[in-house]
């Protein structure tokens, strides 16, 4: 699908083993979740109340202007229910047209575990939520076209590709050009553009929540990182590991890498295009591998596995015991 220039450069690439979707094509565009948990072994999904519209759905919202979609589903879901969610896998996408001028709008779906917070609704927009099981909900969802999401969502909690764990890869911001910068190259800083894309970074990765940061350290690298660890915390690690140059990559790096892949935190790793280069190489390689991901080669090619300065790429792994991948994410950051 073409880019929509409605709110700049906004690019989305997404897949999972359901869904696939590449760039955005409306004139309105939203973002939402559905929340979920599990009772008794049994899968319990949240909906919402809107009492301007008496109608039962999920929380989703629009966009604002210089945000990405999924800082979207992640504002809204915390601001109609109260809940402070970390996305999960992709639930694809529902399109229809407008009552009011027929206007095309695209509304982007993610699920999201809910662990020991109480949803509440913001009595304004949202009046009731009542968590119920996935049977339940489709009787009571209002519209039809959101039975949609639901069945991504119930087909990955079946296939056990629903509780995951997000493992987040960030190119460094723009750097200083080398050719302007005489000092050891270690130290070279980020461009003054290259700040405020780390700052864009930060707000798009706290849709994620990664708490285990593992970087290089070059300073362009740290500076990347620092707005987010600044706001929102986590454990900042750098490692020997990601400060190699092109010639010093070896397999040392691909062990290294699939040790932190393998953990059950939420990981983010940031640095330098050369490295990055070499760690999506793995990730690629490692996806093809895995059967239990039907990869759509639009993600996997190479145009769209190229990570520009300050973009990210989400893989999410099952928590489950086989580890799969299960959806691959990318996105670049909005800066304001």
């Amino acid at each position: 699908m073409r880019a929509a220039k409605r709110l700049g450069k906004l690019t989305s690439t997404r897949a999972t083993v359901i869904t696939a979707e590449q760039g955005v094509n409306a004139k309105i565009l939203a973002a939402g979740t559905i929340p979920w948990r599990t009772k008794s072994g049994r899968l319990q999904v949240l909906l919402i109340h809107r009492p301007a519209f008496d109608d039962w759905s999920w929380p989703k919202g629009r966009l604002d202007v210089n945000e990405t979609l999924p800082e979207t589903a992640w504002r809204e879901t915390k601001e109609e229910v109260g809940l402070d969610l970390p996305l999960g896998i992709p639930l694809g996408i529902i399109r229809y047209k407008t009552p009011q001028g027929n206007n095309r709008k695209e509304v982007w779906y993610w699920a999201a575990r809910v662990v020991d917070q109480k949803a509440r609704p913001d009595n304004k927009e949202i009046d009731d939520v009542r968590w119920v099981n996935v049977e339940t909900a489709r009787r009571l969802l209002s519209k039809e076209l959101d039975q949609k999401p639901l069945d991504v969502l119930e087909a990955a909690f079946d296939a056990h590709h629903l509780a995951t764990v997000p493992f987040v890869v960030v190119r460094q911001a723009k750097a200083t050009p080398a050719e302007s910068w005489t000092r050891d190259e270690i130290d070279r800083p980020l461009a003054d553009s290259g700040y405020q894309q780390a700052k864009a970074v930060a707000r798009l990765l706290r849709a994620w929540k990664p708490t285990r940061i593992v970087t290089s350290r070059y300073t362009r690298s740290l500076e990347t990182i620092a707005p987010y660890v600044k706001k929102h915390g986590g454990a900042v690690r750098t490692k020997k590991w990601l400060n190699k140059t092109p010639e010093e990559h070896n397999t040392s790096l691909a062990r290294r890498l699939r040790q932190e892949f393998k953990r059950l935190d939420p990981i983010m790793v940031c640095s330098q295009p050369s490295v990055v280069k070499q760690i999506l190489k793995e990730l690629k390689a490692w996806i093809r591998e895995d059967k239990a991901l039907i990869s759509p080669k639009s993600v996997t090619k190479k145009k769209q596995f190229k990570l520009a300065p300050g973009s990210v790429l989400v893989v999410h792994r099952a928590t489950h015991r086989s580890g799969q991948i299960v959806s691959v994410e990318r996105y670049d950051p909005l800066v304001k």
